[in-house]
């Protein structure tokens, strides 16, 4: 080892370098390496239900519309960051599937959604409307959106199949 090598290792200066030269490569490291993800907006309602607000995070990309469509409203489902805003579904409310075709969407749910009213400060049908808004937020290019819970379509008569003699 060179004398000005070794007065370099025992100055003040050598951890500063160590720690700069592992800064740049970290920052190497995730640029090249970091997830892809989505920035969406959320909307939530207030702890009141009288009004919504809005927060914007990102979100896990994924490749086709289906699986982004899946991952928004489960992390919709998960709830605000914020304190002010309350969650935009019940507790333990799942997407079951989600599937497009052409520009309709179909999301089918489970039936905790179904304890809306109990639950939260806005009824079943602010949650769903709320639910509508956020996908044509975030997604402009769906006509049209059909919600189904535990696979029976919300607000579609019940036909019973009658028996023949």
């Amino acid at each position: 080892m060179t004398r000005v090598f070794h007065r370099f290792l025992t100055s003040p200066f050598a951890p500063l370098t160590a720690l700069l030269v592992a800064l740049i490569i970290s920052l190497l490291v995730y640029t090249f390496f970091r997830p892809e993800m989505d920035g969406r907006v959320f909307f939530y309602p207030d702890n009141n239900g009288v009004r919504f607000g809005s927060e914007r995070r990102g979100i896990p990309a994924r490749k086709d519309t289906d699986g982004r469509i899946d991952v928004f409203i489960s992390e919709l489902f998960l709830g605000p960051v914020g304190l002010e805003w309350s969650k935009a579904a019940p507790r333990g409310t799942q997407v079951r599937h989600v599937a497009v075709l052409d520009r309709t969407v179909y999301v089918d749910l489970n039936a905790r959604i179904l304890g809306t009213d109990d639950e939260m400060p806005i009824t079943f049908q602010q949650a769903l409307d709320n639910l509508e808004r956020n996908i044509r937020y975030n997604f402009p290019r769906v006509e049209e959106i059909v919600f189904t819970v535990e696979g029976r379509q919300v607000h579609a008569p019940y036909y019973a199949e009658e028996r023949v003699q």
